[in-house]
């Protein structure tokens, strides 16, 4: 494959994935999709290309304005998808299910979910890709109001942290 064409077939591969989740049930894209059948679970700690492009998407995720063929997001009968490009990179993820990493240096599609090491950051992740591609802000850890006092709280009580300076 000549490195013109690479892009336009990971970019057209993340557009079938895409419509393979979003059309097909959860449990109908696990038995019987492509998607399932090529994607090979992966760790982002154990591969460079994956956190190079993890590293990459945030960059993406937190951009205004977001081209719209760089993030979009369609929903249909299987759920919420949401998919990202990058330069050598694309992400498709269902909202609750797969997330899947294709790479121009790399011929295998990665599945990410599930690896202990980023199901952390995926959950502040696709809402962020969510908010780009409705051409939302992104979020803004400020607009978080501070917890209310908690009536189980003495009147006297002091934080923890106050009391041990």
């Amino acid at each position: 494959m000549d490195t013109d064409s690479r892009p336009v077939g990971r970019v057209a591969l993340a557009a079938r994935l895409a419509g393979e989740l979003c059309e097909l049930s959860p449990g109908v894209w696990a038995a019987q999709s492509f998607g399932a059948r090529v994607a090979l679970r992966a760790r982002v700690t154990d591969d460079v290309l994956l956190a190079d492009a993890m590293a990459e998407v945030w960059d993406v995720a937190r951009a205004r304005p977001v081209e719209a063929d760089r993030v979009w997001s369609r929903s249909g009968p299987g759920g919420t998808v949401v998919v990202a490009h990058g330069g050598d990179w694309s992400l498709v993820v269902r909202v609750d299910g797969p997330v899947l990493v294709l790479s121009d240096r790399s011929e295998q599609v990665a599945r990410i979910d599930g690896d202990p090491g980023i199901d952390f950051e995926l959950s502040g992740l696709v809402p962020e890709l969510l908010a780009a591609a409705r051409g939302e802000a992104p979020f803004d850890p400020a607009s978080v109001p501070a917890l209310p006092r908690m009536p189980w709280l003495r009147p006297d009580h002091k934080d923890r942290s106050a009391r041990e300076a």
